[in-house]
């Protein structure tokens, strides 16, 4: 083995590597899981008033579905984040160099290594941005029109709890298995 292959990478590699990894930041975590948990809770008014189903005695039923759909909402997004992100840097690559480049142009003391550099960091915070919240706006209109054609047309026959599990476990489950996917 060559001494290359031991090598550490430098701070500037890591970063580059960071923002083509599927981890996301704290921040894009907490906004996956806060609106996971109040799409996956919107539901529970829709079965109280429109499906009858009684609030005190499902609550058990309720905490446990609405969890169980906010992990796997907040795992689409996070799949569907990453399968954006590079689409969307490509696509806005144009543009933000074009934006940068005219307010960098004044800096005369930059080298064109640091201006390459904040070009670079500008287009993954575009792209990571719109990939969030495009993610966020498509995970959340599908899951609810998944849970309201299911819970009015599929399963209106059967009891209301019984509506209300299948209705937005499946719905959220389908959709963390269609973020899997690679396109």
């Amino acid at each position: 083995m060559s001494g290359k292959a031991n090598k550490a990478f430098t701070k500037e590699e890591e970063l580059l590597l960071q923002d083509f990894s599927r981890n996301v930041s704290t921040k894009s975590s907490a906004l996956f899981y806060g609106n996971a948990f109040i799409v996956s809770a919107i539901p529970i008014w829709l079965f109280w008033r429109v499906h009858a189903l009684e609030v005190s005695t499902s609550l058990a039923w309720f905490a446990l579905v609405t969890t169980a759909s906010t992990w796997l909402l907040a795992l689409a997004y996070r799949n569907t984040k990453f399968q954006l992100k590079h689409r969307v840097a490509v696509r806005r690559e144009d543009a933000v160099a074009r934006e940068m480049a005219r307010k960098l142009a004044e800096e005369k003391k930059m080298s064109r290594k640091e201006k390459d550099e904040r070009i670079l960091w500008k287009k993954n915070e575009v792209a990571d941005y719109e990939a969030t919240t495009f993610s966020i706006f498509y995970n959340n209109a599908l899951f609810l029109t998944i849970v309201i054609l299911s819970s009015f047309y599929l399963l209106r026959t059967f009891t209301p709890t019984v509506n209300y599990i299948v209705s937005l476990t499946a719905a959220s489950g389908l959709l963390a298995l269609l973020s899997t996917g690679s396109k």
